[in-house]
């Protein structure tokens, strides 16, 4: 079972959220935002563990029967709010719905636990319905909202929110968590750079204009990864290269599948362009350019060359 331990790399934040849980003194809303894969949904569910826990000594035990119900998913406590059935968005009728039901007295009086995993596909009348709750919560009752989006929700519901960021582990401390899961050095070594994998997976996936912002509202928010993505980027790049003239493979390099596909297809004139993109957008972040601007023109660059050669 995952433990709050799992995450002590990501940030400060995860050792005091595992406290405020465990000792009961968590606030009622938080938003936990971040890219995809970077555990947020996973340390939700710890978070409810805690709060919900009944065993003794240290929180959550994993043992007990609540721990067990939110593990298996049959907490009846634990919402978890998703779009309906053939729908794309949360819609305000479910939202009343749900509000409807934790108005009332928990079933095993215990805390309440909402967790919405996408909660950038609330529709604005959804978040306003919402909102209306985050003013005057119920009593023992905790929202999650998990975006990778954080600028789909309106300011007014952040504001309302605890905001916990998300990044993924650096190559050198994702390497040895695995060792000390059991990996081999050479397994992890591997994986590790694997995990950094969904940066060219969000970058070279930007297949028209539409995706590009966004592609770029994932990492706008978090300064703390803007340079790293810019790093991995220029790396990445100078590795597609290398393959797009013959002189090298990606194919076990850890890159993300539309990478590997973006340098079997594009020729090397079109690698050189995107190289010289990536300089151009360096250069303006060093000229204090807002990184959304400097990310977006590399973004509208590879959406050109999807036009050109699909892949």
């Amino acid at each position: 079972m995952l433990s709050f331990e799992d995450f002590s790399g990501q940030s400060a934040h995860i050792a005091q959220l595992h406290a405020d849980f465990a000792n009961h003194t968590f606030v009622h809303a938080y938003l936990l935002c971040g890219p995809r894969g970077t555990g947020k949904k996973s340390v939700a569910r710890l978070c409810a563990m805690a709060a919900m826990c009944r065993g003794a000594g240290k929180r959550p035990c994993g043992v007990c029967g609540p721990c067990r119900r939110v593990v298996s998913d049959t907490h009846p406590d634990l919402h978890t709010i998703v779009p309906e059935k053939g729908k794309q968005t949360i819609g305000v009728g479910v939202m009343r719905e749900v509000l409807d039901q934790v108005a009332t007295r928990s079933f095993e009086d215990t805390t309440k636990v909402l967790i919405f995993p996408s909660a950038e596909k609330m529709t604005p009348a959804a978040q306003n319905c919402l909102l209306k709750t985050l003013e005057e919560p119920p009593q023992d009752t905790v929202f999650f909202l998990i975006t990778d989006q954080p600028g789909a929700l309106l300011p007014t519901i952040v504001s309302r929110c605890r905001v916990i960021r998300f990044h993924p582990l650096s190559e050198q401390a994702c390497e040895k968590r695995l060792i000390a899961l059991g990996q081999s050095p050479l397994d992890a070594r591997r994986r590790a750079r694997m995990a950094e994998g969904c940066v060219t997976g969000d970058v070279f996936s930007v297949h028209r204009p539409g995706d590009v912002l966004p592609t770029v509202n994932l990492y706008k928010d978090d300064k703390e990864r803007q340079k790293m993505v810019m790093d991995l980027l220029e790396t990445a790049v100078r590795d597609i290269l290398l393959a797009q003239a013959g002189r090298g493979s990606l194919e076990e390099s850890g890159y993300a599948r539309e990478a590997v596909a973006y340098a079997r297809t594009v020729p090397l004139a079109g690698g050189l362009q995107l190289a010289a993109c990536v300089t151009k957008a360096r250069m303006m972040m060093a000229s204090n350019v807002a990184f959304a601007s400097a990310f977006e023109s590399v973004l509208l660059k590879i959406s050109e060359e999807y036009t050109q050669w699909p892949w």
